[in-house]
């Protein structure tokens, strides 16, 4: 039997676009990331517990929040 699956694909701009935030189905643990573009991995995550975490992750990076992530 041969199975066909869609290939994900992601964007890769220099951007935010590219800044998802996920969140543990087990703890609701949340940490904030860059997708890999081919993997659809998140490479440099950090933990995000406040707000500030939020803004400090975009202000490290030099990025402007155009997507306004709220926690």
């Amino acid at each position: 039997m041969i199975m066909f699956f869609k290939k994900k694909e992601y964007q890769t701009l220099n951007d935010d676009t590219n800044v998802f935030i996920e969140s543990s189905i087990c703890t609701g643990e949340k940490i904030i990331g860059f997708r890999d573009g081919r993997t659809g991995t998140l490479k440099q995550a950090v933990v995000v517990r406040t707000q500030t975490d939020i803004d400090d992750f975009y202000r490290m990076h030099k990025l402007k929040n155009t997507k306004n992530f709220k926690i």
